[in-house]
């Protein structure tokens, strides 16, 4: 591997001291030191950096480097959308997804609608929690409860298009995001995370190479429609895998089967987004209402005597009660969910503006950030994941953002979302023992970009024992001489243990 000039140097600072005669060892290098010379080598790689540490407890700047220069913040954003939400509605918010029957009920038979009226939750049927994870069971028992065994009538989604662009994508998302698990559509009624399952198995003794069409076994998990996903076969890749994209336009999924030569896996998965989490919500009921013997009839030509009119009376049947915005905060920022980061932040959105869209979101957020004294010019979100390429920041802006929060009410449910050095979320792998349990820090990437924002702890140092810092990295090389990795552990390190002059 090659080895940059800097990185020799570098090397040789930090090993020369330990050859030394104890008197004759200098003192420890500075986090100015150390920062300065971590990104003076990026930057010599031609890199963009900008870097900045502030004092937890009053803002002052202790270090900085190019810390108004504006780069891409990927998932660092879900700090201004967690923190947003966090500051508006309050730890404590839940949302509420009612269910109603609108119809008539004679004995065991119910006809009419089964109406839900879409909150913006998104993490109704999410595995995630306990009291979302049965929804669709939980609704089949408020029936049986009912007495109702049979149902003739249809199921209705309402508000549901009342989201951004009516459900579609973020502004800025890359195309080939789509068909992913991760760049699902923020709709305003989401369900099981608005992802499935996508499997795909050969025929016992079928040749990996051979011609396109071959009868392959292609599911859904909940059960939907394969009919508009094609899966194509490459038995020459380099690495093996299942990849897709979704055609603009159509909703149909392309999806490519990659095998390396010589082996021939016969069977691959993935999860893909799903665009009609309507037709999630359906699947999964029908299977919960079969395993209680409810017999539903889904048509909605009805006797003409039986059919619901407007009039029709209406009765709560179930309220879907989400986990307090903290638990929700928490896994965005530990999992780096984008789409929850989406929905908390449109639904700051509503809150402020009375509307939720991405013009919207913008002017709210623009508000926020100005009502906490950061500038335009240091921040200026577009979404609330950080899936956006429009969106910018500067190292300043994101530590402001943090910063500002820890003098809210709010400040204990976004310090604990963040994930921990060493312990969870994306910074569990994190290999530096020096710095577990010390750092906390919202990590972001896209292609080429790094970006930390968070808290590091400092245990030795009585004037400054805890620091904001922000740390963001952009045309990162693919092969540098220090990996992104590993400069956020060299820096952390610094921020924990090093003297800050």
């Amino acid at each position: 591997m090659r080895r940059s000039p800097f990185a020799t140097l570098l090397l040789a600072a930090l090993v020369l001291p330990a050859c030394l005669p104890r008197s004759a060892r200098p003192s420890s290098p500075s986090l100015t030191s150390v920062a300065d010379a971590l990104l003076a080598g990026v930057e010599g790689e031609g890199a963009l950096s900008g870097a900045i540490v502030l004092d937890a407890a009053t803002g002052f700047p202790l270090y900085a480097r190019h810390e108004h220069v504006r780069l891409l913040p990927a998932s660092t954003m879900k700090v201004v959308s967690t923190s947003a939400a966090l500051s508006a509605l309050g730890p404590d918010f839940r949302f509420h997804t009612p269910v109603w029957l609108q119809g008539s009920v004679a004995g065991n038979l119910f006809l009419g609608e089964l109406v839900l009226e879409a909150s913006g939750d998104p993490s109704l049927g999410s595995w995630r929690f306990p009291e979302t994870a049965q929804a669709c069971e939980q609704l089949a028992d408020a029936l049986v409860a009912r007495g109702i065994r049979q149902w003739f009538g249809p199921l209705r989604i309402t508000h549901a298009d009342e989201g951004p662009y009516g459900g579609l994508y973020g502004p800025g998302w890359a195309w080939d995001d789509a068909a992913y698990a991760f760049g699902a559509a923020p709709t305003r009624f989401a369900f099981r995370e608005n992802v499935a399952e996508l499997s795909v198995k050969r025929a016992e003794g079928q040749d990996c190479a051979a011609p396109v069409p071959q009868p392959l076994e292609v599911r859904y998990s909940p059960p939907l429609d394969t009919s508009t996903t094609a899966i194509f076969l490459d038995p020459a890749a380099s690495r093996a895998g299942l990849g897709c994209t979704r055609e603009r336009g159509t909703g149909r999924t392309r999806c490519v089967w990659r095998s390396t030569p010589g082996q021939c896996p016969r069977r691959a998965s993935t999860r893909v987004s799903v665009e009609a989490p309507e037709a999630l919500f359906t699947a999964c009921l029908e299977d919960a209402l079969t395993a209680r013997g409810v017999w539903r009839v889904a048509t909605p030509f009805l006797p003409p005597t039986a059919t619901p009119t407007p009039s029709s009376p209406r009765e709560l049947l179930l309220d879907f009660v989400s986990p307090p915005l903290s638990e929700l905060v928490k896994v965005t920022n530990k999992e780096s969910l984008n789409l929850y980061a989406e929905r908390l932040g449109l639904r700051f959105t509503l809150e402020r503006m009375g509307t939720e869209s991405y013009t919207a979101l913008r002017e709210a957020f623009t508000q926020e950030l100005h009502r906490r004294g950061i500038a335009p010019r240091l921040l200026r979100p577009v979404d609330g994941s950080g899936l956006s390429r429009y969106n910018v920041a500067s190292a300043r802006g994101l530590a402001e953002v943090l910063a500002t929060s820890l003098r809210e009410p709010y400040a204990n449910a976004l310090l604990e979302s963040l994930p921990v050095a060493g312990v969870d979320g994306t910074l569990a792998g994190s290999a530096g023992a020096a710095i577990k349990g010390l750092v906390r820090a919202k990590t972001g990437t896209l292609s080429g970009q790094k970006a930390y924002v968070g808290i590091a702890e400092r245990p030795h140092d009585t004037e400054y024992p805890r620091v904001v810092f922000a740390l963001m990295l952009g045309n990162m090389d693919e092969q540098p001489a220090l990996t992104t990795a590993q400069i956020f552990e060299r820096f952390a390190e610094a921020l924990v243990a090093a003297p800050l002059k």
